[in-house]
This record gives C-alpha cells, structure tokens and sequence, in this order.
C-alpha cells in the first residue's frame, strides 16, 4: 500500500499542477461569468448585481468599456431583464454602459410586482433616481459648455474689432510718419 501511495502522489499533485494552469486569467471570469458563457445566464437577484457592481468598479475605465459594450449591444438584440438591471448599475460606473434617458424608459416598464427578492424594486428605485441626477447633470454641464462657447466667441470677436481698431490707429501713425518724411525729404531737395 505505501508503494502505491508513493507512486500515486506525484501523478496526482501533477494533475492538479497541469489542471491549475490551464486557465489564464480566472479573475476576469469570476468576475463577469455572464461575459464569457457562449448562452449567458444572467441572474437578476440583488447579491449578484452588487457583485457585478463591486467586480466593475474594482477595474479600469477600459476593462469596463469592454464589459458594457457587448452588454449594450446584446440588450439592443434581444432585451433581457437582467441584462437591463446590470446595464443599470454599472452606468453609474461607466458611461459606456448605455445611454440614459434609454435605460430610464426600459427600466420604467419593468414590472417590479412580480420580483423574487423584495430588496430588488428598492435598488432599482435608488438606481433610477441616481441615473436622473447624473443625466440631469450632463445636460447642465453641456449647456454651461454651449454658453461658454458662446462668451468665448463674442470676447474673441471684441478683441479681434479692439484689434482691428489698434492696427488702423498703427497704420495710420505709419502713414502721417511717412507723410512727414515726404515732406522733410521735399524740403531737403527743395533747399539745395
């Protein structure tokens, strides 16, 4: 029997070495399980789409640019709900995750009644309202941009008319300089 078990040890920590290894990066699939299944089963209970929501802000603005877009593109194909809800939380993270004024009408429809976990319609309520302020403030924030550039063009037409108006005064100090010294070469020939 020890003979057996000697021979079987090394076989079977070479097992695991070998199974160990043949997976390149387990974090990304861990994380974001439904991305990396060819029929995605995406399950719309809250534990999971706080999970989804840590996993997200835990990477790069480009990892989650690259988690959204196929997301936004495959609830375009054919909607789901717990694609929408994901969607949901990680626009708040991204602004890849979809567009906002879109997923506040797709979220309106969703029935809420007939949800398993009663903490659901509550964060899809405090999600709701969250999306609206940052909507909200985007429109704002463009509309400052536009009134900025609007000062911005009418101070640059102000300076370029001020501008316009220094280089006439130039010109024609250049010219009554000219002028006088026409007219002191005039004299000068005139004398001899």
């Amino acid at each position: 029997m020890p003979l057996l078990f000697t021979r079987l040890l090394p076989l079977s920590a070479a097992l695991l070495l070998i199974s160990g290894c043949a997976e390149v990066d387990p974090g990304v699939k861990e994380r974001f399980p439904s991305m990396h299944n060819s029929a995605p089963v995406v399950r719309s209970d809250v534990d999971d789409l706080l999970d989804f929501g840590a996993n997200l802000a835990n990477i790069s603005v480009a990892a989650r640019a690259e988690i959204c877009r196929p997301m936004v593109k495959r609830q375009k194909e054919s909607p789901e709900t717990g694609i929408l809800l994901q969607l949901m939380v990680g626009r708040l993270l991204s602004d890849t995750c979809g567009d906002i004024p879109k997923l506040l009408e797709d979220l309106a429809d969703i029935s809420t009644s007939n949800m398993s976990d009663d903490r659901l319609p509550k964060l899809i309520a405090i999600h709701t309202e969250a999306l609206k302020r940052i909507g909200s403030t985007h429109k704002k924030l463009s509309t400052l941009e536009r009134k900025q550039k609007t000062v911005q063009n009418v101070l640059e037409s102000k300076e370029n008319v001020g501008s316009k108006k220094d280089e006439s005064r130039l010109l024609r100090e250049k010219l009554d300089a000219i002028r006088t010294m026409e007219k002191q070469l005039d004299e000068t020939s005139e004398g001899k």
